[in-house]
């Protein structure tokens, strides 16, 4: 993935994970607490409350806005504009399913692989290795 902040030239390149279970409600990206200081936003956003997987309810934090674009090597693809949250003790960066739709993004879980919604179907990309992040 490469991201900017809106207005910026100033990008990063970031292995992300494409996380069908995150439902935002509206095109999201969870950033590491490390990374998001990095790209220069406030870690003390608003908060937002959340519910995760076995009932937790982490304190989730909205920080603004990035755009995010698939990095691919063989076609260029669209900028789109996501919601950023954090979660203090994450330290992978996770795509929401809305994100994941508005990227056009197509994961087979089984295989490993996934492919643009207007990739062929005989087109397979491989998952990239995943990053952390320190906390």
């Amino acid at each position: 993935m490469r991201l900017r902040r809106p207005g910026s030239s100033a990008e990063r390149i970031v292995s992300a994970y494409a996380n069908g279970g995150f439902r935002a409600g509206e095109p999201s990206i969870m950033l590491p607490v490390s990374l998001a200081v990095a790209m220069e936003f406030s870690p003390r956003g608003r908060s937002i409350g959340g519910l995760a997987v076995g009932g937790l309810e982490p304190e989730i934090r909205e920080l603004g806005e990035l755009e995010v674009k698939v990095e691919v090597p063989d076609r260029p693809t669209p900028w789109v504009r996501c919601r950023v949250l954090c979660v203090e003790g994450q330290d992978e960066v996770l795509l929401s399913r809305e994100l994941m739709g508005a990227l056009g993004i197509r994961p087979f879980y089984d295989i490993g692989k996934w492919r643009l919604a207007d990739d062929e179907p005989s087109v397979l990309r491989d998952e990239a290795e995943p990053e952390y992040f320190p906390p």
